[in-house]
């Protein structure tokens, strides 16, 4: 009568060598054996190779199992281990939650020591971790086992508040393979792909300055209701010139790092959006300066060369750029794991949960608590790390060769 089945672990550490993998798929099939998981990684001229295997045939006994395979493995000129383990205890091995963690800022010491006692204190392992960046702008990026956690949003906020201290930005998404097939970033316009907000700057031409500045201010922190925001600020714009919205538009300064990000990202294939509760004029304006695929906001009515204090249409809000978001998955056949957005407001909230990977750039403690991650003022650029590039496979696109 066979006994209990159970699960072989093998284990492959060494020097680097050509055919290697080969080799040792070759051991496992020689010894009538099935691979049904398998990690490796060479690094530094270094080898290991983990996999767990399982025996073919109901009659066969693990233990011959083991002996075909310790006999077949001395083939390979490397350090090799073999155990035998429960079925338990292999499904843990294969079955976990794995979260994946990009640790963004500028370079300091300390910041490794920090995250792995917060990931330490939740017994939380990380199984591996390497860096996407290493200079003026670092990225690490950890493969994380969160399985023992039943709560992930509590792990997410002990880790944001680590890297408040030490000055870093984090970015939390599963290990799922939705991960490598993101096609779509969507971004609010004003205080996330510019600086500042464009009404505060017409605002200071219609000399109202001061009273939209605080309106916009409760209406990003969410204190008023946006579309009743908009209303207001706008009507203190009327009789200002159309000239004006020019001039304006010409002074726009692009947030450190937007144009970068915005190459890379169409280099690597992804179709970008603007989902502005601003305004139209603009929005236009840097669909074209960054070769956006689209572009929506609100419509300022002008009447005689002048704003009539009005807007035109239907109001671009927080429920709004949520169902834009919607419409385009519809229209570029995604689903909404395929899709990032990035946004500063409380009104970006909806179209932040309407996404795969929702981002809070510099933004209020609203949008922080539905996002997955966030990035402060100086590592928009950082993004880009988080949905598969490398500093060398940036160079490469660079020079134009990949």
């Amino acid at each position: 009568m066979p006994g209990k089945k159970k699960y072989l672990v093998l284990t492959v550490f060494g020097n680097n060598q050509p055919y290697l993998i080969a080799d040792i798929c070759a051991v496992v099939t020689d010894s009538q054996l099935n691979i049904v998981a398998v990690e490796q990684n060479a690094l530094h001229g270094l080898f290991i190779m983990f996999m767990i295997i399982e025996t073919i045939h109901a009659d066969d006994r693990s233990e011959d199992a083991y002996m075909r395979l310790k006999e077949n493995a001395k083939k390979l000129s490397m350090d090799v281990n073999i155990d035998l383990v429960e079925p338990s205890a292999a499904i843990r091995a294969v079955s976990k939650n794995h979260q994946v963690f990009t640790i963004i800022g500028r370079d300091k010491v300390g910041i490794l020591k920090a995250i792995s006692n917060a990931l330490a204190n939740f017994r939380v392992n990380i199984e591996r971790m390497h860096h996407l960046a290493r200079g003026e702008l670092v990225a690490l990026e950890m493969l994380v086992d969160a399985s023992e956690l039943r709560d992930l949003t509590v792990l997410k906020d002990v880790i944001q508040r680590t890297c408040d201290e030490v000055g870093f930005d984090t970015i939390i998404q599963p290990d799922t393979p939705f991960r490598q097939r993101r096609r779509l970033v969507v971004f609010d316009m004003d205080s996330t792909l510019i600086e500042g907000e464009v009404i505060d700057e017409l605002a200071k031409a219609a000399k109202v300055g001061d009273e939209v500045s605080q309106i916009t201010h409760r209406a990003m922190s969410g204190q008023i209701a946006f579309k009743d925001a908009l209303r207001e600020r706008v009507a203190l714009l009327k009789g200002l010139p159309v000239s004006v919205l020019e001039e304006v538009a010409q002074g726009m300064r692009l947030t450190s790092g937007t144009y970068d990000l915005v190459s890379t990202l169409k280099s690597m294939g992804f179709k970008l959006a603007l989902i502005s509760g601003g305004f139209q004029f603009f929005a236009n304006r840097l669909k074209e300066q960054l070769r956006f695929d689209y572009a929506f906001a609100n419509d300022l009515e002008i009447r005689d060369g002048v704003l009539t204090g009005e807007v035109k249409g239907h109001i671009i809000d927080g429920d709004g750029k949520g169902q834009i978001v919607q419409e385009l998955a519809k229209k570029e056949g995604l689903s909404k794991d395929e899709i990032v957005a990035v946004g500063d407001g409380a009104n970006d909230a909806i179209m932040l949960k309407n996404s795969g990977l929702g981002i809070a750039f510099n933004a209020h403690d609203l949008l922080k608590k539905v996002a997955d991650g966030q990035l402060t003022a100086s590592n928009l650029l950082g993004l880009q790390y988080c949905l598969g590039a490398t500093d060398q496979a940036v160079r490469r696109m660079q020079q134009g060769t990949l």
